[in-house]
């Protein structure tokens, strides 16, 4: 071929690249969870990979993933939500252990570890993030299914379980598929495939049937089957008809009825409306929590220093200890409670111990207890502790105090107030702000917590301190931390490309720079890094094509929120046309 010819050619070849195809598309995402180490079941994995292939013969692409962890459950969503922005029909099949939490839905990894309802938040899926990302996507259509309706295995731990899946609202354009009614639950089945998946395989191969009329004869299905005791049941928002097997091959899987944009953008403006009044009210109550707070702080500090000063001198002359078995009891834990905020950390956990032995209802040892296993990153401990805590009517400083520390590494709303009862009960002033310094820095809220760190070494001296405050201090120096060599991975954090980031701080500020190159792409340069107590965003610039043709330029936004681990940085990709998705930044090795 002519070279002009070739030449021709490279501009349609890179064109065809950067374009998505138009053609409307199935996408599935199908998991099967049954290997559980508590409550192992049979069938969610045959389920799983059953309805795969079904899928796959009626032109769905599927990613199917089989007794998956909570951080690939995550990832392949976030392959999933990518692939349906591109528009077609989503379907998301859920196999395995669900159960709800105040009414939330939440699908269980393999991997969760769940001591306590609370748990539950960090170590499972919430079935909304799911629905959240379906209709972020854009798509024409979504179908969620759900045979997750099982009996809960962690309610024997529980005050109270509900049973069974809460009821969701389906977003428009979306239909929820469960396996039997709001808070009830279904059975794993006796064959290879649950009662309720195999109806769904049976009827979803029949042709020419609508999806509603499919669950209809699927809901009679498993009724027959379980007499009457399990009911499958949907919430559907669908504004035409799906057709899994359509009869004489219709153009289009999906009919819509008449667009009505002005009603969507009214009920949007609503709901917009409505979160923005609700923050408005939050940001002023926090505030004037806050400014109460720091009020407090003012009108105590001297008498603070003026008791510290006195539990610093009691510490290490104690009363000889009468002969015989003697245990700690709550009115000698003062001292202690200083020593938690100051250079006596490990001494005062021993006492607390001590005490607990000798009385196990003593609330305030407990909760002293509680306080240093966060210290030590025991948080799992440090939670049973508070609850045991909560089993009792006690309300001292230290009891306040390990509450609020608890509730701020939640990161929940009412730690403000929290803190402050505790503070106004009289808890240590130094122990209150090295535990919101702790619970800032649990929570990700580093300017907050580095405030804290502040006030706390205003008020001890450097002598004195905690270890906890230098290793809090850098903690959430994210700046000196997020400095080191980074490679790129596309999709897969498992498989970097070529290309590197590296930043580093320079003069205080925080620079980057770029490095690698691929078959038919190289790493230009870094801009405009902006880094904002934990929130990351820069711009990278490449060069694209063949170098004898001089190549073309792309630019993409990345954007992450910054965790405790910089192992490895999930970043979202913008490039600024309408496409983005999810990547990684996986830190490399120091080179020196």
């Amino acid at each position: 071929m002519p070279i002009a010819a070739r030449l021709l050619l490279v501009p349609c070849i890179l064109a065809l690249l950067a374009t998505p195809s138009m053609a409307e598309r199935r996408v599935a995402l199908v998991i099967g969870n049954g290997a559980y180490k508590d409550a192992p079941l049979k069938n969610p994995t045959n389920d799983a990979r059953d309805m795969a292939a079904e899928l796959q013969k009626l032109g769905f692409e599927v990613m199917l993933r089989e007794n998956a962890t909570l951080r690939q459950m995550e990832d392949a969503l976030d392959q999933f939500w990518a692939s349906i922005r591109q528009g077609g029909t989503g379907l998301f099949f859920f196999a395995g252990h669900g159960l709800q939490v105040k009414g939330v839905n939440y699908l269980v990894p393999v991997d969760a570890r769940i001591l306590v309802e609370q748990d539950v938040r960090s170590a499972c899926l919430d079935a909304n993030r799911v629905l959240g990302r379906m209709e972020n996507a854009g798509n024409g259509l979504n179908i969620l299914l759900l045979d997750a309706c099982r009996n809960n295995p962690f309610a024997r731990s529980w005050r109270s379980a509900d049973a069974g899946l809460a009821k969701m609202d389906a977003p428009t354009g979306t239909l929820i598929g469960y396996a039997t009614a709001p808070d009830s639950v279904a059975a794993d089945g006796t064959g290879r495939n649950g009662v309720y998946t195999r109806h769904l395989l049976e009827q979803m191969r029949a042709p020419g049937q609508s999806i509603e009329a499919m669950l209809k004869r699927v809901r009679i299905g498993v009724l027959r089957d379980t007499d009457r005791r399990q009911t499958p049941w949907e919430s559907s928002s669908l504004t035409g008809d799906f057709f899994f097997n359509p009869q004489d091959a219709p153009a289009s899987q999906l009919a819509p009825l008449p667009a009505t944009p002005e009603f969507d953008a009214k009920a949007r403006k609503k709901r917009l409306a409505e979160e923005a009044a609700r923050l408005k009210l939050e940001k002023e109550q926090l505030a004037q929590m806050q400014a109460l707070q720091a009020e407090q702080e003012r009108l105590e500090a001297e008498r603070q220093k003026v008791e510290q000063a006195k539990l610093l001198a009691m510490a290490p002359r104690p009363k000889q200890p009468i002969k015989g078995v003697q245990t700690p009891t709550a009115s000698s834990h003062a001292a202690q409670f200083a020593q938690l905020a100051r250079a006596g950390q490990a001494n005062a956990r021993e006492h607390f111990q001590r005490a607990i032995q000798g009385n196990p209802d003593d609330a305030e040892a407990r909760a002293g207890l509680a306080i240093a296993l966060v210290f030590a990153e025991q948080d799992a401990d440090a939670a049973y502790q508070v609850k045991r805590l909560s089993e009792s009517s006690a309300q001292t400083p230290g009891v306040r105090l390990a509450q609020a520390l608890l509730a701020g590494m939640a990161r929940k709303p009412e730690t403000p107030h929290l803190f402050a009862l505790a503070a106004e009960a009289g808890a240590d002033r130094a122990l209150v702000l090295l535990c919101q310094a702790t619970a800032a820095e649990r929570s990700l809220q580093y300017e907050e917590g580095l405030a804290r760190l502040q006030n706390y070494a205003a008020l001890v001296p450097e002598g004195q301190r905690s270890p906890n405050h230098q290793l809090l201090a850098q903690a959430m120096d994210v700046k000196n931390r997020l400095a080191g060599r980074y490679a790129i991975a596309w999709g897969q954090k498992e498989s970097p490309s070529p290309m590197v980031i590296e930043f580093a701080v320079k003069d205080g500020v925080l620079v980057g720079t770029a490095g690698g190159a691929g078959e038919h792409m190289r790493l230009v340069s870094i801009t405009n890094i902006l880094l904002q107590g934990n929130a990351l965003s820069f711009q990278c610039d490449f060069r694209v094509g063949l170098l004898f043709l001089g190549g073309s330029g792309l630019t993409y936004k990345y954007s992450a929120e910054l965790g405790r681990d910089l192992s490895a940085i999930r970043v979202k990709v913008d490039s600024g046309q309408g496409r983005g998705g999810m990547d990684w930044l996986v830190r490399l090795p120091d080179a020196r």
